[in-house]
C-alpha cells in the first residue's frame, strides 16, 4: 500500500472515531439538546448563508489579487471563477486537494504553477494570522474581564499583528510554516502596505464567518446579543484550531469540540456542537452552490483570457 493510501486511511479513520465519540457525547447529553430553546427563524437563516456567500466571493477575489501583484494577470471573474471552482476539492481525504485542483485548473489556463503555489501559501500565512487575532479576542472575552483589560489586549493584538505582518518578519514566519510542512521557501517582494491591506481584507473575510454563525444561531435559537462578538470570534478561533488540525479533513469534529470549549460558558456543550454541525453543513452546501457559480462563470470567461504574458511583478525569482 503506498504513502498517500495509507494517510487517507488513517485520516478516514480518525474522522470515524471523531463523530462515533461526538454523537455518543451528545447521545449522552442528550437532554441538554432538548432543553435549548429551539426556533427557527428562516430570515435569519437566510441571512447567514448571504453571509457566507459573500465571504467566499471576498476570499477568491483577495487570492486573485494576490496572484495579480504576483505578476499573473487574470480578470477577476476568472480568478474567482477559479477558486470558487477549486473549494469543493478540499472535503476529500488529504487537505491539500483544494490546492492541487487551483494548481489543475490554473495550469489548463495558463497560470504558473510557481506563482500558483506562492499565492496559496500566501493566502494560508494571513488567513491564520487574521484568525489569530479572533481566536485572542474569544480567549479574552470568555475571561470576562474588565473593559480596560480589552482595551490592552486589543491595542496589543494590533501591535503584535503590525509587526508580524513587516515583509521581512512576514516572509521569516510564513517559510517557518512552509519548512513544518515540508515545503520549498519562498522570496516575496511585496510592499508593506499591500501586505496590510491583505491582511485586512482577511479580517472582513472572517468577520463575515463569524457573523453568518451569529445568524445561524439566531435561527435556530434564542441568543442574547450582548454575547454575539464572543459567538463570532469563538467560531473563528475555533475555525482556526480546526484548520491547524491538518490529520483531519476540513478540521471535522474538532473545530466543533474547540468551539464548545470557547463557548461552554454560554450554551450547553450538546446543543452548541449540533448546531456548529449544522453550521458547518450551511457552509458545505454554500461551497456547492458558489462551486456551480464559479463553473458557470468560468464557462462564460473562457475566451476573456489574453494570449500576453507580463512581466512579473511580485514574486522574486
Amino acid at each position: 500500500m503506498s504513502r498517500r493510501k495509507l494517510r487517507v486511511l488513517l485520516q478516514l479513520l480518525v474522522v470515524l472515531i471523531i463523530l462515533v465519540f461526538w454523537a455518543r457525547v451528545v447521545w449522552r447529553n442528550w437532554d441538554q439538546v432538548a432543553a435549548f430553546q429551539w426556533r427557527i427563524s428562516w430570515l435569519a437563516l437566510s441571512l447567514s448563508m448571504v453571509m457566507l456567500v459573500l465571504q467566499a466571493v471576498l476570499l477568491a477575489t483577495i487570492w486573485w489579487r494576490i496572484l495579480w501583484v504576483m505578476g499573473e494577470r487574470l480578470p477577476w471573474w476568472q480568478g474567482i471563477a477559479l477558486w470558487l471552482q477549486a473549494q469543493l476539492a478540499r472535503y476529500l481525504p488529504g487537505g491539500v486537494w483544494d490546492v492541487a485542483a487551483r494548481v489543475v485548473i490554473g495550469r489548463q489556463i495558463g497560470v504558473s504553477g510557481r506563482r500558483m503555489s506562492a499565492s496559496v501559501s500566501l493566502e494560508m500565512g494571513l488567513q491564520v494570522l487574521s484568525a489569530s487575532v479572533f481566536l485572542i479576542l474569544a480567549l479574552a472575552l470568555r475571561l470576562e474581564r474588565p473593559p480596560t483589560a480589552y482595551v490592552v489586549l486589543a491595542a496589543l493584538a494590533v501591535l503584535g499583528s503590525l509587526v508580524a505582518l513587516i515583509p521581512p518578519v512576514f516572509t521569516r514566519l510564513l517559510n517557518l510554516g512552509l519548512r513544518l510542512l515540508r515545503q520549498p521557501p519562498l522570496t516575496l517582494q511585496l510592499t508593506y502596505r499591500t501586505i496590510l491591506a491583505f491582511f485586512g481584507a482577511r479580517l472582513v473575510g472572517h468577520f463575515l464567518l463569524g457573523a453568518g454563525f451569529v445568524l445561524f444561531v439566531s435561527g435556530l435559537g434564542a441568543v442574547s446579543w450582548s454575547a454575539a462578538p464572543l459567538v463570532a470570534s469563538a467560531y473563528v478561533g475555533a475555525w482556526l484550531i480546526g484548520f491547524l488540525a491538518v490529520f483531519v479533513p476540513t478540521g471535522i469534529g474538532v473545530r466543533e469540540g474547540a468551539l464548545a470549549v470557547l463557548l461552554g460558558s454560554q450554551f450547553p456543550f450538546a446543543a452548541i456542537s449540533t448546531i456548529a454541525l449544522g453550521y458547518r453543513i450551511a457552509i458545505a452546501l454554500r461551497d456547492l452552490l458558489v462551486a456551480f457559480f464559479g463553473n458557470w462563470l468560468s464557462r462564460r470567461a473562457s475566451r476573456a483570457r489574453s494570449g500576453d504574458r507580463p512581466e512579473r511583478v511580485g514574486l522574486a525569482e
